[in-house]
């Protein structure tokens, strides 16, 4: 949404529990939301099938021939408290001081990204991941008459997307929408600025193929062509949970200016601590009218370890002239005219086959409304679309 539009009547309710959400928890401690934040997740995962569901999808994209079934169950309860918890805290944090902020946080690597701060700008590379709040806060703790700024997408309702704005700039945060142009984020790092740019979501056709967790992806370009063309480091930054309200910032360099480094960068940090992610995003689900295609631009000597998996419903494999460690094809003899329910319920049951879920369905062209109304979120084409 535009977030120059009217707020909505759905908006003002919003803000109005929103507001009042912040009279009760500015009166309680960042510990009391820390630990009410872990029981909400509990609560959460056993009630939010559907993004539990999600979840379990992700965790085995990413760790599916690496971590049997109960440590991803297990893994998957833990991020749905931890996340709970973390969400909380974020909220309690703009309240604080900067004195009563500093006794949760410890921050490695801080001197040596001073002194490069000191020497020209700096690209942050940042993913969703622990107290997102204290990443905004962080850099303003440490030093004065810093200039640092953030690369976000408004929120749809406009009216809590002003107040985050507005205590975001208070605080000294300058603020690039992301429908600004890559020219002024580029010009503010020319001029000493440190930027942070979230990178770890999905980017479709528009983004760099890379590799993440061994499966082929389109990554963000944005974080290593802004620090190409501004004459910036990049820099690693995120956040974990160490204990009870307790969280460890962590700063580290990116020695080589791509996409696919700034994606390791996320990827070592994800794997460091996973319960801290928001695993919530469909990170790899693909999209556009030709959702392959983005296979055809890896090199010969990729590092992909975990190829796609395309499923032929009801016909004969097809023939993508893709290498088969980039992606599978697979064929189930699956009757189409079975019910919608029966149909819904098999497409469930195939995509959970295997160590790694279904990323693509294909079937004939006659039939692909009514695949991708059952499908869910895995993508459905048609072999004109390869």
């Amino acid at each position: 949404m535009n977030a120059s539009k009217k707020p909505t009547l759905r908006h003002r309710s919003e803000y109005l529990v929103y507001r009042g959400f912040e009279v009760i928890i500015k009166r309680l401690s960042l510990e009391t939301t820390f630990k009410a934040g872990e029981f909400i997740g509990k609560i959460a995962y056993r009630f939010a099938k559907g993004r539990k569901g999600k979840l379990l999808r992700n965790l085995r994209r990413a760790y599916g021939d690496e971590k049997t079934t109960a440590e991803l169950t297990d893994l998957s309860a833990e991020i749905f408290e931890r996340n709970g918890a973390n969400f909380f805290s974020s909220l309690r944090v703009p309240f604080l001081s900067n004195e009563e902020i500093l006794k949760h946080v410890e921050l490695s690597g801080l001197n040596d990204f001073l002194e490069a701060a000191e020497r020209g700008g700096i690209v942050l590379v940042v993913p969703h991941m622990g107290n997102w709040e204290l990443l905004a806060q962080a850099l303003f703790l440490t030093k004065d008459q810093i200039r640092v700024g953030t690369h976000y997408r408004p929120l749809n309702n406009t009216l809590i997307n002003a107040i985050i704005k507005r205590r975001r700039k208070k605080r000294g945060l300058v603020l690039f929408a992301k429908q600004d142009s890559t020219l002024r984020l580029t010009n503010f790092v020319r001029e000493g600025g440190i930027l942070g740019i979230l990178a770890d979501q999905r980017v479709g056709s528009r983004g760099a193929p890379g590799v993440f967790f061994g499966r082929p992806t389109t990554c963000s370009p944005l974080p290593h062509l802004v620090a190409k063309r501004g004459k910036a480091r990049l820099v690693a930054l995120h956040c974990e949970t160490i204990a009870s309200c307790r969280w460890k910032i962590f700063f580290e360099f990116i020695n080589e200016a791509t996409a696919q480094a700034c994606a390791d960068s996320i990827e070592k940090a994800w794997r460091t601590s996973p319960a801290d992610v928001f695993w919530f995003e469909d990170r790899w689900r693909l999209q556009g009218t030709k959702p392959l295609g983005f296979l055809s631009k890896y090199p010969e000597d990729h590092r992909v370890t975990r190829p796609l998996r395309l499923v032929c419903l009801g016909m004969p494999p097809i023939n993508l002239s893709l290498p088969g460690d980039l992606i599978t094809v697979e064929s189930d003899p699956l009757d189409l005219n079975i019910r919608d329910k029966d149909l819904r319920e098999t497409l469930i049951e195939i995509s959970h086959k295997g160590r790694v879920p279904v990323d693509a369905f294909c079937c004939p062209s006659s039939e692909t409304k009514r695949i991708k109304k059952l499908a869910g979120k895995i993508l459905v084409i048609s072999p004109d679309m390869t």
